[in-house]
């Protein structure tokens, strides 16, 4: 569209997207940088602000030590700190929910959705275990249905027990949730804001809703309850998305007149994302990950193509996609494309959803639909 007006486009970031980067910094655009974060006055920049002061605390260490709560001893006292001088914190966790599956300690069997080849999540508020892919619910079971014991347990975090926990560390202090489950509509995005930024709510916990581009003076601090969520995912992209997350939530802390303090909780504090984002440097973070995506060969240095086949027969969808993978690679050998890879089949993730079982092929080279076009 720019291009036919003609206009200018601004790509704005704090942590841009890799690809993007890489095209800047090879001259393919132009790269502006804006190194000081500017404190705002009255919607008028006024002067250099410091970023927010950011600590990494390793939860393994906790646990060793004896700490089985959410929150590190570190965070909690900061907590306290934070209240007792009158200012505002947001506790980040990018998962919903009471807990993020529930098990039996019996027999190991954990409740899985019947639609997806996913754990189910309870919430406590709802009673009513829920897949948050396709939006199946049910009753939680008193008892387990294979062994009938009552040994039922839940685990994991959600953003309703770290509501539940600062209730019970911090009586009478209000404390607003802002999630998918909490904010289902425009009325309720600007109400929930409105009682943040008014003050009469003091605590703001949430998921990556609470992140991007809000802008509340008055929080001092912002405590990441598990920086561990998505880092693990089958993506090549995990780290970037973390390590974005996580600069986008610490930029809420500090943004007034007080200096802001960060709190990472993580199992994985030696993850080059997270020591990154802890000390919200971009390009430290953007040399360790094109160094490894030039490894792989995944973009910017390569293109994925990703085919999707899904079926309600399981056994039907793995031979397709079996299928598919053989002609893939005699069209290949047939054309001489041996830049181009043929990685799989295999199931996708997650490998069942909304009744349909999934497998997957990717192709992967400087110009993988060149072997896409010739079948």
């Amino acid at each position: 569209l720019a291009g036919l007006i003609p206009a200018v486009v601004v790509l704005g970031s704090a942590s841009p997207d890799l690809a993007s980067y890489n095209r800047a910094s090879r001259g393919e655009l132009r790269l502006l940088t804006l190194p000081d974060r500017v404190r705002v006055d009255g919607g008028r920049p006024t002067e250099s602000a410091q970023l927010a002061a950011v600590e990494v605390v390793d939860m393994r260490r906790e646990l060793r030590e004896g700490n089985r709560e959410i929150f590190s001893r570190g965070l909690q006292l900061d907590m306290k700190e934070c209240l007792d001088a009158g200012r505002q914190m947001v506790l980040f966790l990018n998962r919903r929910g009471s807990a993020s599956h529930m098990q039996c300690r019996n027999c190991g069997l954990s409740l899985r959705c019947r639609r997806c080849e996913i754990a189910l999540a309870y919430h406590r508020e709802l009673d009513r275990l829920l897949c948050h892919y396709c939006g199946y619910k049910r009753i939680a079971p008193a008892k387990c249905s294979r062994c009938l014991s009552y040994r039922i347990g839940y685990y994991g975090t959600g953003t309703e027990t770290v509501v539940e926990e600062v209730a019970r560390l911090f009586p009478g202090v209000e404390t607003i949730r802002w999630d998918r489950d909490a904010a289902r509509s425009q009325k309720a995005y600007e109400s929930l804001f409105n009682r943040f930024k008014s003050g009469k709510a003091r605590v703001l916990v949430g998921t990556q809703m609470i992140a991007k581009g809000l802008h509340f003076p008055s929080v001092s601090l912002v405590g990441v309850v598990s920086a561990d969520i998505g880092l693990n995912l089958p993506d090549y992209r995990a780290s970037e998305r973390v390590f974005q997350l996580l600069c986008q939530v610490a930029g809420r802390s500090g943004r007034g007149t007080w200096p802001g303090k960060v709190v990472i909780q993580t199992y994985q504090p030696d993850s080059y994302a997270i020591r990154a984002a802890a000390s919200q440097d971009y390009p430290r973070f953007y040399a360790e990950e094109i160094a490894f995506r030039g490894e792989q060969s995944n973009p910017p240095f390569g293109r994925l193509i990703r085919l999707l086949f899904s079926h309600t027969n399981r056994a039907h969808c793995e031979q397709e996609a079996q299928r598919m993978s053989r002609e893939m690679r005699d069209e290949r050998e047939a054309w001489a494309l041996s830049d181009v890879e043929v990685l799989g089949p295999t199931p996708a993730y997650p490998a069942r959803l909304r009744g349909h079982y999934r497998w997957q092929l990717v192709l992967r080279g400087p110009d993988p639909r060149a072997l896409l076009d010739k079948v």
